[in-house]
């Protein structure tokens, strides 16, 4: 899969390598945060979303998918049970949106209230096999919980990361986002850091509020299986995800692509002129080079891999079913 034409800065190649060799620490856009109060809080969470969310107790974390009546991804967000309260974290811009959806199905006799968090947080990942020993640098209260526990970090919040890259998932408070700037410097959206995790969350299928995860898909679409329990009670959408899994019919799937060139997003997928499905991220990997990620209709991965076409930049693509080779093996 290499290509010779392609390169990389060293920069970014030391950060992919150090994912793999030490530790990759990489700060992400930053989350929407929202404090919900109340005794109503776990059960409107469990009857407005996708996955089992009884039975959370206080230091877990659990994840879930807000979804339409017609089963479309609302936002996935993660809730962290404190004492009193809890915490959900929204994808980036979208607390707004998440709160809204929520307070119009908050019944008057819910004892449920809705705030912003502050002040804000910001949102860190440390991946690789030297993650926990680089979490107990930033401070003496750093620990390694295993999911579903997080773990209290001065005004922050640790918790092993779930699916693609082993790690962690720092939630920083002011104080501590003061220190992980002091110790790690600037390693957000732009930097090498930021460029080493895309590659690798390509590589490993994952997908990203934005690009996979969008208000126009169904959560199974786009991998998010981990996220819904079919042995729930009712919650909004489920009529049409229930019935997606029980025929075994999903329509679209997401899919590798290995580029020719890079292109630049929005494009369209393409088999001799027929639509198959849209690009929805890229990187460059320096192990597989160009590659991306898609959401194609699903029969057409019964051929993969298959040669296809990108619109309108013409540029050529292999398409293929993940994970992506020779990291299967």
């Amino acid at each position: 899969m290499d290509n010779p034409a392609l390169k990389v800065s060293a920069a970014v190649e030391a950060a992919y390598t150090s994912a793999l060799e030490g530790c990759l620490v990489v700060e992400h856009e930053p989350p929407g945060v929202l404090v919900a109060r109340g005794s109503s809080t776990l059960d409107l969470l469990h009857r407005m979303s996708t996955n089992d969310m009884n039975g959370l107790k206080q230091d877990e974390i659990r994840a879930t998918v807000l979804t339409t009546a017609i089963g479309r991804i609302v936002d996935v967000i993660h809730v962290l049970r404190r004492e009193d309260d809890f915490l959900l974290l929204t994808s980036q811009g979208r607390s707004g949106t998440v709160r809204e959806w929520l307070a119009r199905h908050i019944f008057f006799n819910d004892d449920l209230v809705l705030s912003e968090a502050i002040p804000a947080y910001r949102l860190w990942g440390l991946y690789g096999p030297t993650a926990a020993a680089e979490a107990d640098g930033l401070s003496s209260r750093a620990s390694a919980s295993a999911l579903p526990t997080y773990s209290s970090l001065d005004d922050g919040y640790l918790w092993a990361s779930a699916g693609g890259l082993s790690g962690f998932r720092l939630l920083a408070g002011a104080e501590l986002q003061r220190r992980a700037e002091d110790r790690w410097g600037k390693r957000g959206p732009g930097t090498p850091y930021a460029e080493a995790f895309e590659a690798h969350r390509i590589e490993q299928g994952q997908p990203a509020p934005g690009h996979e995860i969008r208000d126009d898909v169904i959560p199974l679409e786009a991998g998010l299986w981990h996220l819904v329990s079919f042995d729930k009670g009712c919650y909004i959408g489920q009529e049409v995800i229930a019935r997606m899994e029980s025929r075994s019919r999903i329509a679209r799937q997401l899919a590798g692509l290995q580029l020719e060139q890079n292109v630049s997003e929005p494009q369209e997928i393409e088999r001799d002129g027929a639509p198959l499905g849209r690009l929805t991220s890229t990187a460059f990997s320096p192990r597989l080079g160009t590659i991306g990620l898609g959401l194609v209709r699903s029969a057409a991965l019964e051929t993969a891999p298959a040669p296809v076409r990108l619109s309108p930049s013409g540029a050529s693509a292999t398409l293929l079913r993940l994970p992506f080779e020779p990291l299967a093996a």
